[in-house]
């Protein structure tokens, strides 16, 4: 039999528009730490609250965003959300107070929360289902790109204090997203429902069980993610960038088959596989304090998360109708942002009380308890539903 094509314009176009995207929002991931604290004079247990007011604002938007393109298409509501991400990001020119960026982010991160649910809806649109999870894995190679240009480039244009050059390049790298998206040729739509809104129409139960573990793994990532950089310097591991790039490496690999394993196999090998390497990335950054061991940690960590996460949203769209996909990918999203908010907030408290090192060590301990939950829920749930 003969596989449908994969790479088609508008796979090719919101790939493209998909990577410029984590390309500005990862250009800011390892630079607004610094900014807050040497820039706005912010004590780092503020730290953890640009990532979670990001989130949050994520968090709070993502189940209207996906009503609405059940409801009224993805077209528009991917385009819209674009731009302001592109706007909300320049705006950052005017932060001079902590107060002002913190509603800032607020704002941007309702702009994420739009863009990512759209444009991760639109793309199962237009892959074959045959080559789901494969399709699935590429698309999400953007991310382990951007991740791995991002957080250097970031750093470089940050410079000395430059956080004008910033902030315009990365506005400038998102109004490139935006218009290549401008260039996608979006079907028709019609909705398979009349709009009425409705809070069942926010959730699927369904994804709620696999959207429950990720959840618990994102709270390790969100905690990485907004200490990482203190916590290399704490340590003197060297350049948070190396991890980035190392973990981008890891992602790379592990989507550039972890979609076709699963196409072919289901989730009952790959998926706990990557479970695995993510709790042996954390131990590894927990315990092994030495600039190797944050580079091997960088890589399993990386490993890990780009088996799990195209993985999960295969899952969840393989348990409901095409009409829901809006509505499952928004509550596999919510439980995402909502585990990196609280990651980052519980990493900063327990930092402040018993240090960093002792906080990735929790970090480590919450990964492992995701894999065992996913074999307790999350596996049985899929292959119970699946099989009927």
């Amino acid at each position: 039999m003969v596989m449908p094509s994969l790479w088609t314009r508008n796979f090719t176009l919101l790939t493209l528009s998909g990577f410029l995207l984590s390309l500005a929002f990862y250009m800011l991931i390892p630079t607004l730490p610094v900014f807050l604290v040497e820039g706005l004079g912010a004590a780092e247990s503020r730290v953890g609250w640009i990532i979670a007011i990001y989130t949050l604002a994520a968090l709070l938007v993502r189940p209207v965003a996906g009503f609405a393109v059940d409801i009224y298409g993805r077209k528009y509501i991917l385009l819209i959300s674009l731009l302001l991400f592109a706007v909300f990001l320049g705006l950052h020119l005017l932060a001079h107070t902590i107060t002002v960026l913190l509603f800032l982010r607020f704002l941007h991160g309702l702009s994420w929360g739009v863009t990512t649910t759209a444009n991760s809806t639109f793309i199962i649109d237009i892959i074959p289902e045959q080559r789901r999870g494969e399709g699935i894995g590429i698309y999400g190679l953007a991310v382990p790109l951007a991740m791995a240009v991002g957080p250097l480039a970031g750093l470089w244009l940050m410079g000395e204090g430059l956080y004008n050059r910033l902030f315009i390049t990365a506005a400038a790298i998102a109004t490139g997203a935006y218009l290549l998206a401008q260039c996608i040729r979006f079907p028709a739509f019609r909705p398979h429902v009349l709009p009425r809104f409705t809070l069942a129409r926010l959730f699927t139960p369904e994804a709620l069980p696999v959207s429950l573990i990720m959840l618990v793994i994102m709270v390790s990532y969100g905690g990485v993610l907004s200490f990482i950089t203190l916590y290399a310097l704490e340590f003197n591991l060297g350049s948070a960038g190396v991890f980035f790039s190392v973990y981008a490496v890891g992602l790379t690999l592990s989507r550039l088959v972890a979609g076709r394993i699963f196409d072919r196999q289901g989730p009952t090998r790959i998926t706990p596989a990557g479970l695995v390497a993510l709790s042996a990335g954390l131990l590894v950054l927990w315990l092994w304090q030495q600039p190797v061991g944050l580079v091997v940690a960088g890589f399993f960590f990386g490993l890990g998360l780009g088996i799990v996460f195209p993985t999960f949203q295969a899952m969840i769209n393989n348990l409901v109708e095409p009409w829901r996909r809006g509505a499952a990918n928004s509550t596999l999203f919510t439980a995402l942002d909502l585990g990196i908010g609280t990651g980052a907030v519980v990493t900063g408290y327990l930092a402040s009380l018993v240090g960093l090192s002792e906080a990735f060590g929790a970090l480590a301990a919450t990964s492992i308890c995701g894999l065992l939950l996913y074999f307790l829920i999350a596996q049985p749930h899929y292959l119970r539903h699946t099989r009927q």
